[in-house]
């Protein structure tokens, strides 16, 4: 099996402020809450191209998200054909197909799952009041790249469970997974 597959990734979750997962603590609710969106803009499986799709996952944890038992539902986008959809879900793990939009604006960042999910992020200007601030090297996290911090907006998901959120945290970042 070979890939590569790259574009927009951003996440949000339910933390009160800058997630304190991706430094192995424990998120500032008693339950974790984040959902996460790629959107592939080139890349492909074994000769597949998969670019221009879209894959979103939520995961539901305990506080602490490295103690395990988590729920998660991912879901791939509808609009691959049979062979994108088997090529994708070998790449993500993914079992749900899904009407799947990612949009983005500037510092906007904008994902649904059509029925399921919405969710929104403003990425954050830095102290030199234009550029994004940035976090790096994280030890925890599903993109090894740098992460430009964000505000999760309007969040929805009536899935596996339930929860909304807002004015919490949000990670953003250009993605590159290989293998």
């Amino acid at each position: 099996m070979s890939f590569v597959v790259e574009g927009d990734y951003f996440e949000v979750c339910n933390c009160d402020v800058s997630c304190n997962c991706v430094w192995l603590g424990s998120a500032t609710q008693d339950h974790c809450d984040v959902l996460l969106a790629w959107h592939v803009a080139s890349g492909n499986k074994d000769g597949v191209d998969l670019s221009g799709l879209n894959a979103v996952m939520a995961v539901h944890s305990p506080q602490r998200m490295t103690d395990g038992g988590w729920r998660v539902a991912l879901y791939l986008d509808d609009q691959a054909s049979a062979e994108q959809a088997e090529a994708l879900g070998a790449v993500f793990s993914g079992v749900e197909p899904a009407a799947i939009t990612f949009e983005k604006s500037g510092r906007s960042l904008h994902a649904e799952v059509s029925g399921v999910l919405s969710m929104s992020s403003e990425q954050i200007v830095g102290l030199d009041g234009q550029e994004p601030a940035v976090i790096t090297n994280v030890p925890f996290g599903a993109v090894t790249q740098p992460i430009r911090q964000g505000t999760a907006e309007d969040v929805s998901y009536r899935g596996h469970w339930s929860t909304d959120f807002s004015g919490t945290n949000s990670f953003v970042t250009d993605f590159r997974y290989e293998g």
